[in-house]
């Protein structure tokens, strides 16, 4: 007589059918938390904002069709997360100190320091290379030298002089140049620095406020912060106001005269830096952690609304 095979599996089976399931899941989890930490390494939400820095800048140069500004952008955010990624690097120890920054990648161990170094120099040299060869060599300095500013001064300034937030501003309005060259238009004309103006002068008030809310961590962790050597505030809020001020005159020059459309958006985009200074000037007559949070949040609002009145206004032209 035959003997019958079992058509389900034994207990044992189940156990060795489950195990490698489960022990695959969490491989296929690991590997995706892992790649989210890198991610979160490049700062994706600073890049975000770089890219439309780029983008605007092209679209006011004159463009030079889509396929180039994809080239410029991805080549770009290659140079920029290395930036990012090299900054978090060379700061690891002090964010670890620091209540804001402790869970990055790096302090909270998620990363290996070494790993994260080779994906810095990685990406500055594939990104250079890729502007270099699909857009061009002038957009490629232009990129180089954010970089290096980042990296390589404002990065250890934060250590030395208060000053160090003055100096940021450039390599943080860079990526203007970069997407201006993209498009082939040329650093001599005057354009180019109104609008890298724009962006200099809005990171004042932006940054003055996260230096004013976060004082105590940026001392204990040993950055030299305007808001550290004074205590005050008053510098902090000297420094907003005149970004914000500047802004309004940056902003209306920005904006190509003509049909009534563009006196519209002018109109439109001098309220919105007139909301940036109100929200400036209540942080200087009362310095302190509310008034720097809401003049935080207008800056995040002010830049991509200008930014898209600025784009507008040049369509409508």
């Amino acid at each position: 007589m035959r003997q019958r095979f079992q058509t389900q599996p034994t207990d044992g089976v189940k156990k060795i059918v489950q195990s490698t399931t489960h022990s695959s899941a969490t491989t296929v989890s690991s590997a995706r938390s892992q790649f989210a930490y890198y991610v979160e390494l490049t700062k994706p939400r600073i890049l975000v904002m770089i890219l439309m820095c780029v983008v605007l800048a092209m679209v006011v140069a004159g463009g030079s069709g889509l396929l180039i500004m994809f080239h410029a952008c991805l080549g770009t955010a290659m140079v920029a997360a290395s930036a990012s990624v090299m900054n978090q690097w060379f700061e690891r120890e002090r964010d670890a100190v620091m209540m804001r920054t402790c869970r990055r990648p790096l302090p909270s161990g998620r990363i290996a320091s070494s790993q994260a170094a080779w994906m810095g120099w990685l990406l500055v040299v594939v990104g250079s290379i890729y502007l270099a060869s699909c857009v061009n060599l002038p957009t490629m300095w232009c990129g180089l030298a954010t970089w290096a500013l980042y990296v390589w001064v404002y990065t250890p300034l934060k250590l030395v002089s208060w000053t160090n937030t003055l100096v940021g501003t450039v390599p943080g309005a860079l990526p203007i140049w970069i997407g201006w060259t993209a498009a082939n238009g040329s650093l001599l004309d005057t354009r180019a620095w109104i609008l890298l103006g724009i962006l200099i002068a809005w990171q004042l008030p932006h940054f003055m406020a996260i230096a004013y809310m976060y004082r105590e961590q940026y001392e204990s962790a040993g950055y030299k912060m305007i808001t550290v050597t004074d205590r005050t505030g008053l510098g902090a809020g000297l420094h907003a106001m005149v970004g914000s001020l500047a802004l309004v005159a940056l902003v209306v020059a920005a904006i190509p005269p003509g049909n009534w459309a563009s006196a519209i958006f002018c109109l439109a985009a001098t309220s919105v830096s007139g909301w940036q200074i109100a929200a400036a000037w209540k942080f200087t007559r009362q310095p302190k952690r509310e008034t720097a949070r809401r003049m935080l949040h207008v800056s995040l609002l002010h830049l991509p609304l200008t930014m898209l009145l600025i784009l507008l206004a040049h369509w409508a032209s």
